[in-house]
């Protein structure tokens, strides 16, 4: 099939492009840099550059595609998290992107969209499994724009087009994927807040792009993408400090880290146990990598 791929070059993308064109596929990956569009043509795709807010730009890009991916983002640094005008890039992208992209897709015909989600906004669920129907917390109001953009799904789906939302869980690999990460745990900067004892879903690179391989036949539907065997938050930080052989992560008080971060503090506190067991029934699909201790000694071994 013809797949136009927004956000080819992210972290996801150089993992599922190759995947894509290996099977076949005829994929035109969208970069903002130069170096993107020679990665994107050695992996065998094609590039392009376009603006993702350019209505016209965008309609034109999707005339006889069969499939969009959308993946592009703009993940604040970790510093700048906690601020929500840092986000603004990223929610027009979810957002005012999508919903471009949509429109465009069903003017041109597309039949799928497969659109990048995220599984942080469930709301906290103890030690209980949350699927797909479990209950949503905006209180953090920068993950409002990853609903936003299911609501666009919803919207393609409506209109006669196969929609498939992967909600990711926490993303970690080699390379830029995690070095921002593992160098602030090194440098003993993330604590663990609380007990510890919220638990964390987890999902390697390479399982996100073999997921997006496996949503090209997916049924409509929106899906958790994770390992499968969520860790408490303390297991989390202390095995990536273990394996790095660097000091003991710091234990913070909940109530000192909230009036520090404020409504961000439920990022760090919540606790989501996710399960991935509809997008395995229903595609095959299972995680070479099933829970992040073990993912992080790989990522951690040999070179980046």
């Amino acid at each position: 099939m013809k797949v136009l791929f927004t956000g080819a070059t992210g972290v996801v993308g150089r993992v599922a492009i190759p995947l894509l064109v290996a099977a076949g596929h005829d994929v035109t990956g969208l970069s903002r840099t130069s170096g993107g569009g020679a990665w994107l043509k050695g992996a065998g795709a094609t590039p392009a550059e376009i603006d993702l807010l350019d209505e016209d730009a965008v309609y034109n890009a999707t005339k006889d595609i069969d499939v969009v991916i959308h993946f592009a983002t703009s993940i604040p640094s970790l510093v700048a998290m906690v601020k929500h005008e840092s986000w603004a890039a990223n929610d027009a992208l979810r957002d005012n992107a999508t919903g471009i992209l949509v429109d465009a897709a069903l003017a041109n015909g597309v039949g799928r969209f497969i659109q990048q989600s995220i599984t942080f906004f469930y709301a906290d669920g103890g030690s209980e499994w949350l699927d797909e129907s479990a209950p949503i917390d905006l209180t953090f109001r920068p993950l409002a724009s990853a609903l936003a953009a299911e609501d666009h799904v919803d919207r393609f789906r409506r209109g006669g087009g196969t929609g498939v939302t992967l909600r990711l869980a926490r993303l970690y690999g080699r390379g830029d994927t995690s070095r921002e990460y593992v160098d602030s745990v090194r440098k003993r900067e993330i604590p663990v807040v609380g007990r510890g004892v919220n638990y964390v879903s987890s999902l390697h690179i390479e399982d996100a792009g073999t997921a997006v391989l496996a949503a090209m036949s997916a049924p409509d539907g929106t899906y958790n993408i994770c390992d499968d065997e969520p860790v408490q938050s303390a297991v989390y930080v202390d095995t990536l400090a273990d394996v790095l052989a660097a000091p003991r992560p710091r234990r913070l008080p909940r109530a000192a880290v909230k009036l520090a971060l404020g409504s961000s503090v439920g990022l760090l506190v919540s606790s989501q146990r996710v399960t991935n067991r509809r997008f395995r029934d229903t595609t095959g699909w299972v995680p070479k990598y099933p829970s992040v201790v073990d993912g992080w000694r790989e990522v951690l071994a040999g070179p980046a």
